[in-house]
């Protein structure tokens, strides 16, 4: 009864204004309830974005972190084949050059042949290592570079003999298209290392370059010679070492 009352004076009259306070006074606490509820979503909003860009940061830095130890990865390794390419470029030029300025002292003067078979050593100690850099690709980009040093060792090894050593420094031009394969492809491959191009991006880019469709293309057969004696050869191994049943 007492809060029917407060809406009646003391003659009994209904007081209006008693309608509008409590009317006002119910808007107020419905808008802090609503402005507390409202408060409570946006927070908690604010909280799901909050851990959601966490979360991305986070996935962003671990991103961001294998993305630089690939790149840095990639850069050393360019620099390490470069200068194995180098060393194994200049070891066959010496040779080539050693030829061509001692070739009638070669066979007969003892000095003369083990100068000769120390140069034959240089090439094939930094051929083998600088093959041992490139595996296989479906670009058959790396099949090339093995098979152009590939074919440099076994000649200049001349195991079986049956290379002239006077022809040895024709093998010169070997070396040169190596050299402006290489050229372009530590190209790409820096290009790579650094962001500017995508994985899947290197092929286009390289067959842009006109010296290397030409490479490539004049190198066919060298490849495919190099593809039959590999297969040939651990075929040989297979029958030889491979356990015969009775």
């Amino acid at each position: 009864m007492y809060l029917v009352n407060i809406f009646f004076d003391n003659h009994n009259n209904f007081q209006w204004a008693s309608i509008a306070a409590l009317i006002a006074l119910i808007g107020s606490c419905a808008s802090v309830w609503i402005a507390w509820l409202n408060n409570k979503n946006t927070i908690g909003k604010q909280e799901q974005m909050s851990q959601a860009n966490l979360d991305l940061q986070e996935k962003m830095n671990k991103s961001n972190f294998k993305g630089n130890v690939v790149s840095k990865a990639r850069i050393e390794w360019i620099q390490e084949v470069r200068k194995q390419s180098v060393d194994f470029m200049s070891a066959c030029y010496n040779l080539f050059d050693f030829i061509t300025l001692t070739i009638d002292n070669i066979i007969g003067d003892i000095n003369t042949e083990k100068e000769f078979v120390r140069l034959k050593n240089e090439i094939e100690k930094n051929g083998t290592l600088l093959i041992l850099y490139f595996g296989p690709d479906s670009n058959k980009n790396n099949e090339l570079i093995v098979s152009v040093v590939a074919n440099i060792l076994e000649r200049t090894k001349n195991k079986n003999g049956w290379y002239d050593v006077r022809e040895l420094p024709a093998l010169a031009y070997q070396v040169d298209v190596l050299r402006d394969f290489l050229r372009i492809y530590f190209k790409v491959e820096w290009k790579r290392a650094n962001g500017e191009i995508k994985d899947f991006q290197v092929q286009e880019y390289l067959e842009k370059d006109d010296i290397y469709i030409r490479i490539m293309k004049i190198f066919s057969g060298s490849l495919e010679n190099h593809g039959e004696w590999l297969e040939s050869f651990y075929n040989d191994l297979e029958e030889r070492y491979t356990a015969k049943v009775p």
